[in-house]
């Protein structure tokens, strides 16, 4: 369909623009298609490669790596797999980063009088309950050491002098530590 009041030759040049407009909208539109396909190709590879498992990664457990884990256990996170989390936090730091974070661990407490934050406090008070647990062990065994020396030197004492049974005092018995009357053999 030709307008009757445009030339012919002015009809051919506009339908010649449109169609290489036309043709021009077309290369763009197919152009972004391939760059948002390339885009979405190289974001599946990305998280196909994330999925994969990886070797676990070995992470010093500093004192910045005990604040992250004692955060995210005192948020209600459970044992499952906090730690692989704190680790994952800590390697995604640049050295630069982990070392101005302890600067600022260390400034807190040691240089400002505090205490140790975290889960680095609970260690040291679990480790100092062990020790004490571990002392009072050794100092029970060391009592029931002594007492089975008494015992041992008591019945070498009543032999030696003759002891034939007579009826100790109470309170000779409580000084020589014998509970029970002795048996002849």
């Amino acid at each position: 369909m030709r307008l009757p009041f445009i030339s012919r030759r002015r009809h051919e040049e506009a339908i010649d623009f449109l169609a290489a407009l036309h043709r021009s909208n077309l290369a763009h539109v197919a152009s972004k298609l391939g760059d948002e396909r390339d885009a979405r190709r190289k974001a599946e590879a990305e998280l196909a490669a994330e999925r994969e498992p990886r070797p676990p990664v070995e992470v010093e457990h500093t004192e910045l790596w005990s604040l992250i884990d004692w955060t995210l256990w005192g948020s209600g996170m459970g044992d499952v797999f906090r730690e692989q989390l704190a680790d994952q936090f800590i390697a995604a730091l640049t050295p630069e980063q982990h070392a101005q974070a302890l600067e600022l661990i260390r400034w807190w407490t040691e240089d400002r009088g505090r205490e140790p934050l975290g889960r680095r406090r609970y260690e040291d008070q679990q480790r100092r309950l062990h020790r004490a647990v571990r002392a009072v062990a050794a100092e029970r065994a060391q009592a029931e050491g002594y007492r089975r020396t008494i015992r041992r030197l008591t019945d070498q004492l009543l032999d030696a002098t003759g002891y034939q049974g007579e009826p100790l005092l109470p309170a000779a018995r409580r000084a020589l530590g014998i509970d029970d009357i002795k048996e002849e053999s």
